[in-house]
């Protein structure tokens, strides 16, 4: 499950898995693997509901779509392989989410959608080059101040799930989705 050797809880020994077995049907891996820390596992429990699944001005399918290019980006193929998953258990309507997480640019998505991946990516693999024109495109496109600012957010946590992920040596939930870029 991951290079941590701790025995991981299961929702009967930590109520807060019972709620996310209950809306997914499974406990993932990248939370079972901290559990020797449970007050970080609520913690992350607390940003995924307020950042992703609660309503705020961008859709669930948006945050998704956003955390799914971040986590191609990154070569998180935990990430990528789990909220592929998710999008499907969720029904949420939109072209297949691994080939937005591959190549959103050659999908069905609106265009104003494909300029909000691109400057999430551009956030993700350059934050340095950002400047006020990147977000001026954004309202180009009339995305508000608030939909900005959640996509902000969206890619600073999808880059922190990443690097945990990475971190930990996390195994995916699911059979891995193969990223062009690890291919051997």
């Amino acid at each position: 499950m991951s290079y941590l050797h701790d025995k991981p809880l299961d929702e009967t020994e930590f109520p807060p898995f019972a709620a996310i077995k209950s809306l997914f049907g499974f406990v993932p891996n990248f939370f079972q693997c901290q559990t020797m820390r449970t007050d970080i596992v609520e913690a992350e429990i607390q940003l995924t509901a307020a950042i992703l699944v609660t309503d705020g001005a961008l859709t669930r399918r948006q945050k998704e779509n956003v955390f799914l290019v971040c986590s191609a980006a990154n070569l998180s193929t935990y990430c990528v392989t789990a909220h592929c998953e998710i999008v499907r258990m969720l029904g949420l309507k939109g072209p297949e989410p691994e080939k937005v997480a591959l190549d959103h640019l050659n999908t069905d998505l609106p265009m104003r959608d494909k300029a909000l991946l691109n400057f999430a990516l551009k956030l993700n693999g350059q934050p340095t080059k950002l400047t006020r024109r990147d977000i001026e495109s954004l309202r180009v496109y009339e995305f508000t101040e608030q939909q900005i600012l959640e996509t902000v957010v969206t890619v600073g946590f999808a880059k922190f799930a990443n690097w945990v992920a990475f971190g930990l040596g996390t195994l995916p939930d699911f059979e891995a989705i193969k990223l062009p870029h690890l291919a051997s």
